[in-house]
């Protein structure tokens, strides 16, 4: 059964460091993790059992079925035998530390050999903050039980019932030297909770606050840097037997401001930073540069559960502006300004038992905006009107023209997508995060309306990575010749023995495993690419043109196809994508490439590098 969130306090992420350790201790640990692997497997039987025969119906069922046999079950399959390989190198480091103590003639070692055993730290209302961070900490939490039942007239209870009041709040402050931040924080909180006839409602508000200030010297360039942001949310839930939910909505803003200048300017005893001021643009100094960002943003969490299955879900969303102004020299300033947005979104299916919550889940976060940029000369009167309207309204001149020159519509954005595993048995947290794609892109239009772009993204945790280069001309034709594409991918043995095995030719070289192949195309390599693929899948291995399948794994990168209706060829780059970013297995894109490739070559640059 799922706790209700906020039912109680627990602390996660605790580091425990062993110097040496009582044997005893050693052994009792591995035997908790041999009951657990029992308790595990007990429960994944029962489990499989009762998910054939739970009266449960409909697409959420099967996904749930699905999610079960191809990722829960394995996963617990795998987390017991990890408990019992932990379990026997327990007992073997016990064995190992108890002959050591006996050959130097000492007993059981219950701490770093040769050292006073460490003491237990005190408790109270005020702690330090870590070692290298000074600041301070306080916080504090007050519980109250009221007797709630409804009682008979002679006084006697009719139905027992408990409420329980909590309040707590928090202050902290420290200071980072090594980035030199100094951050200061508050917040507080208040909660109720009912249990009556073996239910359980609870509802509760919460509130923070936190101010930054940063001052660090980087790359010749000193920046002075500061945020602030507050959040408010309100939650509730209730638990009735066997069926649990928890809700909880929040809203809270960001503000963010940064000025950078040359360190020679930053050493300058009569340089004060707080006279730097977007509003008077030769305030900042040459080859300096102050941004400003703002923004709203709203998160929503929500967790039930029914019998022994669990499910969780988080989405956050955020809105705000975005602008910066750069001092390219006496006369010129580049600005930039435009909205932004972002999403968040987490989500997670599992089991939750007694002494074990098992979930596997799947992230994503996109960010996104929108940007006018321009260079204005405010030496000029039409530069300065145009500096003076974008403080006014944020806006800026779309074309050039006298005192504006460097216009353009700058889209950016950046995202990830991953999946996570967490397991949690007897108190203990577990837990891996996958990272599948992660990537960014950059888009300038510019006033004659030509189009330039570049990005990168990273798959399978960064083993696979892809940059590129676009251009379009104003009339929408693609500079081929001006394209990149370039695909790095690092090799094990399995996708090393691909090449050595003469599927795909490396530049002629052997590859081995922690080396990196890298394959480059212009957008004339892109379209051959797509051809070459199109090309083979249209051709049997007698040479006679064959129906497509749409069930072959290289149809559906290929082909666009719907029941009934004849498959139509995908445009190039739909194809590329396909190729080179379609899974997250670099075996599969490199089976691809071998099946399509001719005898082993492809267009463009394919060799070994590292």
């Amino acid at each position: 059964m799922m706790p209700l969130r906020g039912a109680a306090i627990s602390t996660r992420g605790k580091i425990l460091t062993f110097y040496g350790a009582d044997v005893a201790a050693l052994r009792d640990l591995a035997t908790t993790f041999d009951a657990g692997a029992e308790e595990l497997d007990g429960s994944r039987t029962g489990l499989r059992g009762k998910l054939g025969s739970v009266p449960w119906h409909g697409p959420g069922a099967e996904k749930y079925r699905a999610d079960w046999q191809h990722q829960l079950e394995p996963a617990l399959t795998r987390t017991s035998t990890s408990l019992r390989e932990a379990a026997r190198r327990l007992r073997a480091n016990a064995d190992d530390q108890e002959r050591t103590s006996s050959a130097d003639g000492g007993g059981t070692s219950s701490g770093r050999p040769g050292s006073t055993a460490p003491t237990t730290p005190t408790t109270g209302s005020a702690q330090g903050s870590a070692p290298g961070r000074p600041g301070f900490s306080f916080s504090l939490e007050g519980e109250n039980a009221q007797d709630d039942a409804v009682r008979n007239p002679d006084g006697s209870i009719r139905t027992p019932a408990t409420i329980t009041n909590t309040t707590s709040g928090s202050f902290d402050a420290s200071y980072d030297p090594e980035t030199g931040t100094t951050t200061v924080g508050a917040g507080g909180g208040l909660s109720s909770a009912l249990a009556v006839k073996g239910a359980t409602l609870e509802f509760g508000a919460s509130a923070a606050a936190e101010i930054t200030r940063t001052m660090h010297s980087e790359d010749g360039f000193t920046t002075y840097a500061g945020s602030q942001k507050g959040s408010l949310t309100v939650s509730g839930g209730a638990e009735i037997e066997h069926v649990g939910a928890s809700v909880s909505y929040g809203n809270g803003y960001e503000m963010a401001f940064e000025t950078t200048v040359p360190d020679a300017v930053a050493g300058d005893p009569a340089f004060d930073p707080r006279g730097v001021s977007p509003t008077d643009p030769r305030s900042i100094p040459v080859g300096g540069s102050v941004t400003l960002d703002s923004k709203n943003f709203t998160s929503s969490d929500f967790a039930g559960s029914f019998e022994i299955f669990a499910y969780e879900e988080s989405i956050g969303t955020s809105e705000g502006m975005s602008k910066a102004v750069e001092r390219l020299d006496e006369n010129h300033v580049r600005v930039t300004t435009g909205p932004t947005s972002s999403l968040d979104r987490s989500g997670a299916v599992g089991l939750d038992l007694d002494v074990l919550k098992a979930m596997v889940g799947s992230t994503g976060s996109h960010e996104t905006g929108a940007m006018q940029t321009a260079v204005l000369d405010v030496s000029t009167p039409e530069g300065s009107a145009a500096y003076a309207r974008y403080l006014a309204g944020g806006e800026l001149p779309s074309q050039d023209g006298p005192g504006v020159s460097e216009s353009a519509l700058v889209s950016r954005w950046n995202g990830t997508s991953g999946s996570t595993a967490e397991l949690t048995l007897f108190g203990h947290e577990m837990s891996k995060e996958h990272v599948a794609s992660v990537g960014d892109s950059v888009a300038v239009t510019r006033p004659d309306g030509s189009v330039s772009w570049s990005g990168q993204v990273a798959f399978d945790d960064d083993s696979r990575r892809m940059e590129y280069e676009r251009a379009m001309d104003a009339n929408g034709v693609e500079d081929l010749s001006a394209s990149r594409l370039t695909v790095s991918i690092d090799l094990d043995k399995d996708t090393a023995g691909i090449i050595n095995n003469g599927y795909l030719d490396a530049a002629g070289g052997r590859a081995e495993a922690g080396q990196t192949l890298q394959i480059t195309l212009d957008g004339h390599d892109e379209r051959a690419l797509a051809d070459q693929a199109f090309g083979k899948l249209m051709t049997g291995s007698n040479g006679a043109t064959q129906v497509v399948d749409m069930n072959d794994p290289l149809a559906s990168i290929v082909m666009d196809g719907a029941y009934g209706q004849d498959p139509t060829r995908k445009p190039y780059d739909a194809v590329v994508g396909g190729l080179l970013g379609q899974t997250t297995d670099n075996s599969v894109v490199l089976d691809h490439l071998s099946r399509i490739s001719d005898d082993g070559r492809l267009p463009g640059t394919v060799r070994v590098v590292g």
